[in-house]
């Protein structure tokens, strides 16, 4: 019984390459169909859906509101943390909250996102849940001075101001 040709023992090389096939018969035939002039549409997956201003901008208004906060927060925490009573050097190094956080946040959130199985999807709830946690964050910084005593308010707005950096 014959199987059919053998194949020789090692690589065979061809002697130039062989271009692709070109024109319809290189196309399934649902796009060769379509490349012929017939009447059809492309497959709905293919289509961006168009979305209108009024949605971007509604979109943009939470990161928005984050970009308005840290704009008065960034330049005024090291006067704020002097205040309080911390020194000058730790006022300033306290700065760098932002860079060291980021680091570990980024993947970490990134992570708990994607395993995320909301029924609101992966990415909604840990943005709503940034967004909560900033804000919460942001006003227990700032009134840090008026809900503790003069001796207490640093060592409460030190770690919020690192919290709001995480968030």
């Amino acid at each position: 019984q014959d199987d059919g040709p053998k194949c020789p023992p090692g690589p065979v090389r061809s002697p130039r390459p062989v271009p692709p096939p070109r024109g319809p018969a290189a196309m399934p035939a649902d796009v060769a169909a379509c490349a012929q002039g017939s009447d059809c549409e492309a497959p709905s997956a293919d289509k961006k859906e168009v979305w209108p201003l009024w949605k971007l901008i509604l979109m943009a208004l939470p990161q928005l509101g984050v970009q308005v906060l840290w704009c008065f927060i960034g330049p005024n925490s090291a006067p704020y943390m002097l205040h309080l009573g911390m020194g000058p050097a730790l006022a300033t190094l306290n700065n760098v909250a932002g860079p060291i956080t980021g680091f570990f946040t980024g993947p970490l959130v990134g992570a708990t996102s994607d395993s995320c199985t909301s029924r609101f999807g992966r990415r909604r709830p840990v943005i709503l849940a940034g967004l909560i946690s900033t804000w919460v964050a942001g006003m227990l910084f700032s009134s840090a001075e008026h809900m503790f005593g003069e001796n207490v308010a640093l060592y409460f707005a030190a770690p919020m101001y690192w919290v709001m950096d995480v968030t």
